[in-house]
């Protein structure tokens, strides 16, 4: 099916200097595509979080609530990206000439402080509480509960990973980690929990607390990835590097003057400026930065915008003017 072109502005200069602004969309399919999926993981999260705090809370086991717990903070850490990703993938307005990817930032960090204020409850909880379980049939219900989401978090993970990659969505590939690295914390708490059955009571607050220290990682995870995009961090150094390189092997650039990287929101704008001859007409000079444009954004699927500003190459000191006597 075709899409349609990434649209290009172009501003020439008065001192006959040309920027050019190339911007990347998303067609509306894989927008909806990545909404059901997100959708699909929100719904598995709500129906895992009620049953274990319900049964959770019928065992007295708070291995299991913690883990309902766990899915409660998945499901806002679900919710919140979704909702950041419709907002970030707003259009560019008269009131945000850079769209509005920077919402998705502001949400993660949002979200980030309340799963840390989440984890530091569960911790203090898990330590003040013991665990209850015993030879009953509450007690085999709990282990049935946490093999039961094992499975479905599996199955989301699987799913979710094949559409981050269909897709080439960030956003999905991350969720599909999320969901395998909770089908490892389960594990580690229906252990705890058949452990607490047999006698060694003790795992269960051990567990929990475990779990209350993965969900204050998230949390950190969140907010430090919220704060580097909202304070303009550069990505890592090679991919810069990467960037520069390609923009000196366009033929035509003599220079590259400056290169800025900078996130908005799940993707990468590049602002740099090019030297090219002096004595070249205006449209050459056009030409030779859409070349470094178009190479930039095909060998860097990360990058959505690029602006390249034109600037007059210096000469060269064998082509300076003999003085005159």
């Amino acid at each position: 099916m075709a899409t349609t072109p990434a649209p290009r502005n172009i501003c020439v200069t008065a001192a006959g200097q040309t920027t050019i602004l190339a911007h990347r969309v998303m067609t509306k399919e894989q927008q909806q595509a990545i909404a059901r999926t997100h959708a699909l993981g929100v719904a598995g999260n709500v129906g895992l979080a009620a049953l274990k705090l319900v049964v959770g809370t019928l065992a007295g086991s708070p291995a299991l609530l913690a883990d309902g717990i766990h899915s409660l903070s998945d499901v806002l850490m679900t919710t919140g990206a979704w909702t950041g990703w419709r907002w970030s993938a707003r259009p560019r307005d008269a009131d945000h000439h850079y769209g509005h990817g920077n919402g998705e930032a502001l949400t993660a960090l949002i979200i980030g402080l309340v799963v840390l204020v989440a984890g530091v409850g569960l911790i203090w909880a898990s330590l003040r509480g013991e665990s209850q379980v015993g030879r009953d049939l509450l007690s085999v219900l709990a282990v049935a509960v946490e093999l039961v989401g094992m499975m479905i978090k599996l199955g989301l993970a699987r799913i979710t990973a094949r559409r981050g990659r269909e897709l080439d969505s960030p956003i999905l590939v991350a969720v599909a980690r999320d969901h395998r690295a909770d089908v490892l914390s389960s594990g580690l708490l229906m252990l705890a929990i058949i452990g607490a059955i047999f006698g060694l009571r003790w795992l269960e607050p051990a567990a929990a607390v475990v779990v209350g220290l993965l969900i204050l990682r998230d949390g950190l995870r969140s907010v430090r990835d919220g704060l580097d995009v909202l304070m303009d961090r550069a990505p890592d150094s090679a991919l810069t590097a990467r960037i520069a390189a390609l923009a000196r092997a366009v033929e035509g650039v003599e220079a590259l003057d400056d290169l800025r990287v900078h996130p908005l929101g799940t993707h990468l704008r590049v602002d740099m400026e090019i030297a090219v001859r002096g004595e070249l007409r205006v449209d050459v000079g056009h030409q030779i930065a859409h070349a470094v444009e178009d190479s930039v954004r095909s060998a860097c699927p990360e990058v959505h915008e690029v602006a390249v500003h034109v600037n007059p190459a210096r000469p060269r000191a064998d082509e300076q003017p003999e003085a005159q006597p």
